[in-house]
């Protein structure tokens, strides 16, 4: 690719070298640099990128593109400036890749709790009517690729890691293409508010855009809750001009949305508030969720099988908040036309990993209580799934959860408060220390509880959960927050094969009958 190619829609101060020279590849990793190659670098949080330049032209960069001129290229190094490297980065994967986010409809779903369940439902609508979707998030990105054989076409499901929330700009437009070659028409898409603020997400046009709510977290990154806020509203700011914003109506910040965004066509969702996706009939299960959908009379986006204006709907997910969830994925579902059955049959038939999760012991009877994983790792998050935990609790509500090392410290004691309040016992543990202390962890999340509060603390995740459940008695419910789908425990810049649902479950497998549970 030509270097002007490269550069095609980008901001640029200053060249310097050969105007226009063909580029073998681009990366920001000066280690992954090979000969013709160019190299972007800025100044990041903790480093600064252009310390490494010399070692890139030593790798065989043959263009440097910096946020700064570089005084010290050789007459045969073209030397690129640009205001914002990051940006630039973002812009350059799109074109190196041939810019597939142009070929595709793209939903971005943004908000501190919800992303994933709403991105995996809204994906399960629009499969279930019929359009070639793909989601990309916290838990992985799937899609499905259509694959020639000698008799017939058929399509492969495709998993894809997912190591970020965001992907980084590379990765993220070289799946792009790969979905975009697949014959892919939609993308449903997590966006974090760091992937926002990083830029990642730059030069994407979205076609919808959904809000979930927005509370503490990341303020170790953003540092307030004003430039936490102003990171999601990025996304807002990418909607076509034809685009569709879907906002949670009872979240305080949806009104700040609405005066950013007043270009853009908007449909709200709420249990609380006035809206246009309004729930009846809620009806809450240890096995589902179920309620009807209600939309007002004057809604533009109505199914051509739906004359009542309601939608009688169930899902997997259990606990009350995730009806907020549902009510965006049917409002994005609403914006693309799908039909009330394909919206009923996306949710019942959709799972999301580690979302409420209730844990089985594979094969045995099932134990008269019950033992749920989910990802809560916020203060807004816990207490929402504690709630709905307590609304299926015939007997004691037993809490498990931790938080995580070099992260927000505000929300530890937060957490801490949280539990203790809601549940009747709180065990206290290990979440994914990395490079701090779990003890001081704990020690945060237990620093202001008042010394009447009904908690343990034990340091090792195994062997809380372990206690947890051998504590469980008939009618209790046992919740394990805060990792939910993850498969690992990040200690020290390594990561320990651990996921609390296999751990769960092989306890539970080793217990007697419930008649013999003994009492611990």
């Amino acid at each position: 690719m030509k270097l002007q190619n490269l550069l095609d829609g980008i901001e640029v101060t200053e060249i310097t070298g050969p105007r226009n020279p063909e580029i073998t590849g681009v990366v920001s990793d000066h280690r992954k640099v090979k000969p013709g190659y160019a190299f972007i670098c800025y100044q990041g949080l903790n480093v600064d990128g252009h310390s490494f330049v010399a070692g890139a032209i030593k790798n065989g960069a043959k263009v440097i593109i910096s946020e700064k001129c570089i005084s010290e290229l050789s007459n045969d190094v073209t030397g690129v400036v640009t205001p914002n490297g990051r940006k630039t980065q973002a812009l350059c994967a799109s074109n190196w890749f041939g810019n597939p986010a142009k070929r595709l409809k793209l939903t971005g779903i943004t908000g501190t709790n919800g992303k994933t369940s709403t991105a995996h439902l809204t994906y399960g609508i629009l499969s279930a009517h019929g359009l070639n979707t793909a989601v990309l998030g916290t838990v992985g990105h799937t899609f499905d690729a259509q694959s020639s054989t000698s008799n017939a076409k058929h399509r492969s499901k495709i998993e894809i890691p997912a190591l970020l929330t965001t992907p980084d700009a590379f990765q993220l437009h070289a799946i792009l293409k790969q979905i975009a070659d697949a014959g892919v028409e939609h993308v449903v898409m997590e966006t974090s508010s760091q992937g926002l603020a990083q830029h990642r997400l730059a030069g994407l046009t979205y076609d919808t855009a959904v809000f979930t709510n927005l509370t503490q977290d990341h303020l170790d990154y953003h540092g307030t809750m004003e430039n936490y806020l102003a990171a999601k509203l990025m996304l807002f700011e990418q909607l076509s001009p034809g685009g569709v914003a879907i906002l949670n109506a009872d979240s305080p910040t949806t009104t700040r949305i609405i005066e950013h965004i007043s270009y853009a066509n908007i449909l709200t969702y709420g249990l609380e508030k006035e809206a246009d996706l309004e729930v009846q009939d809620v009806k809450i299960s240890l096995k589902h969720l179920a309620f009807t959908a209600v939309q007002k009379e004057n809604l533009i986006y109505t199914p051509s099988d739906l004359s009542s204006k309601k939608i009688k709907a169930s899902i997997r997910l259990l606990g009350a908040y995730n009806i907020y969830n549902a009510l965006a994925a049917i409002g994005v579902g609403l914006r693309y036309n799908c039909s009330a059955a394909s919206i009923r049959e996306g949710l019942a038939t959709t799972v999301v990993p580690g979302r409420f999760e209730r844990v089985n012991s594979h094969g045995k009877p099932d134990k008269d209580f019950a033992v749920i994983v989910d990802y809560a790792h916020t203060p807004d998050g816990l207490e929402n799934v504690l709630t709905a935990a307590r609304d299926i609790t015939d007997g004691r509500l037993i809490s498990v959860f931790g938080c995580g090392g070099d992260r927000d410290r505000g929300k530890r004691p937060k957490m801490g408060a949280i539990s203790t309040q809601l549940a009747d016992i709180s065990v206290i543990t290990s979440d994914n220390p990395r490079t701090e202390n779990p003890d001081k962890i704990i020690s945060d999340i237990v620093s202001n509880l008042p010394h009447d509060a009904a908690y343990l603390c034990i340091p090792e995740r195994r062997e809380a959960i372990r206690h947890a459940i051998l504590d469980a008695h008939p009618g209790d419910v046992v919740v394990i927050a805060g990792k939910g789908h993850e498969n690992y425990q990040e200690i020290h810049g390594e990561r320990f094969p651990f996921d609390d649902r296999e751990v769960a479950s092989e306890i539970l497998q080793r217990l007697p009958l419930q008649s013999e549970h003994p009492s611990v």
